[in-house]
């Protein structure tokens, strides 16, 4: 649990802030509040018109969107060292989505004011808060072609992958542990639970990953991996 006389410090961590002196970083420390949802816990609601500003000190959410029929999109995994919140802090209006702590977490969470005071008067986080933003457009270009344009298998494919990296377990025996859900796996893939559980089962009966509850392991990496690169996927290399 962080102290709040740990904050200077712990902001310090976000390199959105590593520019800002020792000084910047006490006052910025006493201008947050923290926040500490539990799992499964709303922390923004879609749509909402707050404009507050948050980062990851520790946990995991998931950033979705929900259609009127109750399907869940999932649009991106935040964990510690990442934030939230920006677009609407910066340009106001109504929350792009909706955001759910998948386990307990801890947040600093920073009126929209200051960020804005904070890109006007620190050139360096308004660079840094600018380049983020961009890779974030191009990794929802990169997800809008592969719903287009991918079947579920390829687009599970990529995201065992990615998933595999990302942990660095992507090996012979390699274990996603806790593993996602299907439900979870289906709102990352844009499908259902069930479509997704079938093709977890097509993967397993062929050999190349085996599941069990909260555990995916990968039994051939190397076929998982070759489909990414024929695909032309730059994330898998």
């Amino acid at each position: 649990m962080i102290k709040r006389c740990d904050l200077p410090s712990s902001l310090a961590e976000f390199d959105i802030f590593a520019s800002l002196d020792a000084d910047a970083l006490s006052d910025l420390a006493n201008r947050v509040d923290i926040v500490r949802p539990e799992r499964g816990e709303l922390v923004v609601q879609h749509l909402d018109k707050s404009d507050d500003f948050y980062l990851v000190l520790s946990g995991q959410l998931t950033a979705i969107l929900i259609s009127g029929r109750g399907r869940e999109v999932a649009l991106g995994e935040m964990q510690r060292g990442t934030y939230f919140g920006e677009i609407a802090a910066i340009g106001g209006g109504e929350r792009s989505a909706s955001i759910f702590a998948r386990t307990p977490a801890e947040l600093a969470r920073l009126p929209g004011r200051t960020l804005r005071a904070l890109i006007r008067d620190q050139p360096g986080v308004a660079q840094v808060l600018l380049g983020d933003m961009v890779e974030k457009v191009r990794n929802l270009t990169q997800r809008s072609f592969e719903l287009t344009a991918l079947k579920l298998a390829d687009r599970l494919t990529l995201f065992l992958v990615r998933a595999g990296l990302e942990q660095s377990v992507l090996v012979e025996g390699g274990e996603l542990r806790p593993a996602p859900t299907h439900a979870e796996i289906a709102a990352q893939v844009g499908a259902n639970r069930e479509a997704v559980s079938r093709e977890l089962s097509v993967l397993a009966q062929m050999g190349i990953i085996g599941t069990r509850r909260g555990c995916i392991t990968f039994f051939e990496p190397d076929r998982l991996i070759q489909h990414a690169h024929d695909m032309g996927d730059i994330d898998a290399s």
